[in-house]
């Protein structure tokens, strides 16, 4: 794995990596992706895809569009690092809010990757607010979502286990796979 050209933007290496074992593991049809930043997962994915599934693709959405994202002082385009590599054909960017562009009018996926500031609340709005895409989830597609870590601000285990309280019961679990604070990765369930 040591010689993918990933983006290395940051502190993201580890959750590439991670994300691209995923894909590579589910070999999904149609990923959806909800914000992009610089592109850094969706290259992973778009690696993966190419060796695992090469008629998969990815409807990657962010209300920034495709604007270079800069973080900690460096600088990435999204457009660059998918084109760089050649993973044209497997992406697709969407400009726009994501409840109206994706969530208030979804289609089948296999798996959805959030990362747009996630909160339980947020998670929440998108996922079981909507019964079109509960319904993807509860039939096999897999959901990955920035966050898990403990020292994650918003999305932890003691921010989960005090949402799942407010509602009397467990709404999501999760399986925190690797990344730091707010750069970090987990899986989600139902």
């Amino acid at each position: 794995m040591s010689n993918l050209d990933f983006v290395n933007m940051h502190r993201y290496q580890a959750i590439e990596q991670i994300v691209y074992q995923k894909v590579k593991e589910w070999k999904p049809n149609t990923i959806i992706e909800l914000g992009h930043g610089s592109g850094a997962l969706t290259v992973a994915m778009g690696l993966a895809l190419k060796e695992v599934n090469p008629q998969g693709k990815i409807y990657s959405y962010d209300i920034n569009g495709t604007s270079s994202y800069s973080v900690s002082g460096a600088t990435s385009n999204p457009i660059e690092n998918i084109e760089k590599r050649e993973l044209n054909k497997f992406v697709e960017f969407i400009e726009g809010d994501v409840f109206n562009t994706w969530v208030n009018k979804p289609f089948p996926f296999d798996l959805l990757v959030i990362d747009i500031d996630n909160t339980w609340n947020l998670l929440y709005d998108i996922i079981v607010g909507n019964e079109f895409i509960k319904n993807e989830i509860k039939k096999g597609a897999k959901v990955l979502i920035e966050g898990g870590d403990p020292n994650h601000p918003r999305i932890n285990q003691e921010t989960l286990d005090f949402f799942n309280i407010s509602f009397g019961e467990t709404i999501f679990k999760t399986q925190y796979l690797d990344g730091s604070g707010r750069t970090s990765i987990s899986i989600l369930e139902l």
